[in-house]
């Protein structure tokens, strides 16, 4: 049997295609490991063309805002052309960013960064939709799953990338495009069309505009709530360890809290879909944070060990809504799901980043001390009370 060739032709199938549900999770991780990939590099790419720290970060940003804000762009046309294969260009254009090392100059370094982060907008509305239709009645569970290996990906991207500087110097990174290449490249062969049973015509740009325009209320509330908690888990995994050096922690101690938190985050994540498949979405939605935040916020006051305790519960809370938010859409815009998991993940991941930058400038202002503590619990707090406004759904 070809990998996921079920997804198009047996979607009664209510059980989990576990085979064909690893795959995609592989393929994730060799997609997401590229965002990892880059900030070891940083300090070398800095140190050798003379750059100063704000054109470093723009590099970085440059391949988040690609990959990110592209997202809807490449999720409409998959929805109408439901290729499956389209998820090969994820890895493999994420693999393009190895290839830095051999740019002439700086602006062809951010040309070859967006045209890299490109390849992951693409990848991830198209994925998400076939790890739905690969998992049966169980799709919070399947997609939780599949959003997961993208958070492992991120881990061995960067390992793998301080393993060949540290190993071979900055000439070895192109090694590591080989993973992307390697895995993105069956998918163009083995990846089915997308199949929509919701779908029997080909919306054009006016009418998916219409489509939306009758669920927009609610696709707006799924939105604002899943960017107040996407925010809160960007401002924490940006933030503790330098909250942590700060209250006279260590910086191994900080880097190991934060571990901890995204293992734990990773557990929940899955766990999550795993209930909103049994309690409903909505449930798992408004948990997520009407819990998590006042997790979040004992959390800073707890003394060490209890505080990374109380970090990994509250990481563990706040992202099992990951996976079942995508999900959610997906079942209230059946017609456009691709376009719409391309705004709950992609759009929301990049405006929930320039919050995260406010943070900062305001811990700069401030300290980071009481600002982390109190950023987290008002946004998180403003979620909570926005997702008893989310609609209730007839399937789970």
């Amino acid at each position: 049997m070809d990998v996921l060739s079920v997804a198009s032709g047996v979607r009664g199938e209510s059980r989990v295609q576990k085979r064909n549900l690893l795959s995609l999770v592989i393929v994730h991780i060799a997609n997401d490991s590229y965002f990892g990939f880059l900030p070891p590099l940083l300090p070398l790419i800095v140190a050798r063309m003379d750059l100063p720290l704000s054109l470093a970060g723009l590099l970085a940003s440059m391949f988040s805002f690609s990959g990110a804000v592209g997202q809807p762009l490449f999720g409409y046309f998959s929805d109408r052309f439901r290729k499956g294969g389209l998820i090969a260009l994820g890895p493999i254009g994420g693999a393009l960013m190895t290839l830095l090392v051999y740019m002439p100059n700086y602006a062809s370094m951010l040309l070859l960064l967006f045209i890299a982060g490109a390849g992951s907008a693409c990848f991830h509305p198209v994925a998400s939709v076939i790890a739905s239709e690969i998992s049966g009645k169980r799709k919070g569970f399947g997609v939780s799953v599949y959003v997961a290996g993208g958070r492992i990906g991120v881990g061995l991207g960067a390992a793998l990338s301080t393993f060949l500087v540290t190993t071979w110097g900055l000439e070895s990174i192109p090694l590591g495009g080989l993973l992307g290449v390697a895995v993105g490249m069956p998918f163009f062969f083995i990846a089915p069309k997308i199949k929509n049973p919701l779908a029997d015509s080909q919306m054009d740009l006016w009418e998916t505009i219409r489509a939306l325009s009758k669920i927009i209320h609610p696709l707006s509330i799924m939105w604002l709530v899943n960017l107040c908690r996407t925010t809160v888990t960007i401002v924490v995994s940006t933030y503790m360890p330098l909250y942590i050096v700060a209250s006279g922690g260590s910086i191994g101690a900080g880097g190991r809290a934060l571990t901890l938190f995204l293992f734990a985050a990773a557990i929940g994540g899955v766990y999550g879909g795993y209930l909103s498949d049994r309690i409903g979405r909505r449930v798992v939605m408004i948990g997520g944070l009407l819990l998590g935040t006042p997790l979040l916020g004992v959390t800073f006051l707890m003394p060490e060990p209890y505080r990374t305790v109380f970090l990994m519960i509250s990481g563990a809370v706040l992202y099992s809504p990951m996976g079942v938010s995508v999900t959610y859409a997906q079942e209230v815009a059946p017609e456009n799901k691709a376009l719409v998991s391309g705004f709950m993940m992609g759009v929301v991941w990049f405006f929930g980043s320039m919050i995260a930058i406010g943070v900062g400038a305001l811990g700069d202002v401030f300290g980071i001390i009481p600002v982390l503590p109190a950023a987290t619990v008002v946004v998180g707090g403003i979620g909570a009370v926005i997702s008893f406004a989310l609609p209730a759904l007839d399937r789970a």
